[in-house]
């Protein structure tokens, strides 16, 4: 079904005011591909009347499914290794099992980002205290991560030995999933937030994981971003970007150490 530039202008208002995210006009076919389903699930026969769902006191429930529809949930376990393999090593010899630790998978989507760091340091720090916070603006996506039921397909990219060590086949109704054992999920939790107006996630971390994230924002909201996650990063503290993104000014108080990964520095 075909999308009117004021029904797109419409929908992507409504983008805009809940996750911060705004689409430009080309992506108007896409917006119309991702919501065809859910129009023939509603009974919607024109986009406008999806809106007025969406925005009526009773349409929480849809809101939620737009919201899942329209943001991108493309992650995979252990998703650009090398600053796994670097997080690693930094903290190899750095910290004492006795410290907590807190990391934050900022960005969280359906969870594999948040295992991936928490049997990291589950390696590093077994049985220490550490913990894993996600947090992403899909409801849908929170509530899958906290499930953690994924396809055996995808378990290729986790390292063997944390296959081994930390992975759980599923069997009967559960075949061709797996998922991670009780331990890494014990220390895990995620949460519905909004990085532009955080109000889960009020303590610090001394790990950060920001990734894939900044592109979809203008340079404002960028910088919004930026600042409620360094305001949570604690000095010493490490913040990961995508590799396909960098901060775009240089920021007072983050000190450059790897392509991507940026440390919190006393100024």
């Amino acid at each position: 079904m075909t999308i009117s530039q004021l029904e797109f202008n419409q929908l992507n208002r409504v983008l805009d005011e809940h996750t911060g995210i705004r689409l430009n006009n080309a992506k108007a076919d896409i917006m119309a591909s991702r919501l065809s389903s859910r129009l023939r699930a509603t009974k919607c026969t024109t986009h406008n009347q999806y809106y007025q769902l969406i925005t009526s006191p009773n349409g929480h429930k849809e809101l939620d499914i737009f919201i899942d529809k329209l943001t991108t949930h493309e992650t995979y376990f252990f998703r650009e290794q090398s600053q796994f393999e670097f997080m690693y090593e930094y903290y190899r010899n750095r910290r004492s099992r006795n410290v907590p630790i807190r990391a934050w998978s900022a960005a969280s989507s359906t969870g594999e980002e948040a295992y991936s760091i928490a049997m990291v340091l589950d390696d590093l720090f077994y049985n220490g205290r550490w913990s894993v916070t996600g947090t992403d603006i899909s409801p849908t996506a929170v509530e899958m991560a906290k499930e953690a039921c994924f396809a055996v397909s995808t378990a290729q990219k986790i390292p063997k030995k944390y296959r081994k060590a930390y992975c759980l086949k599923g069997i009967g109704p559960n075949e061709g999933t797996f998922t991670v054992n009780k331990s890494i999920k014990s220390h895990c939790t995620f949460d519905v937030d909004n990085l532009l107006h955080l109000r889960k996630v009020d303590y610090s971390f001394d790990i950060i994981f920001l990734r894939n994230v900044l592109i979809y924002f203008d340079e404002i909201k960028q910088k919004a971003i930026i600042d409620n996650i360094v305001h949570r990063l604690n000095h010493g503290g490490l913040l990961f970007l995508g590799h396909s993104e960098s901060l775009r000014k240089k920021r007072p108080g983050l000190e450059l150490i790897q392509p991507c990964i940026y440390k919190k520095v006393r100024l």
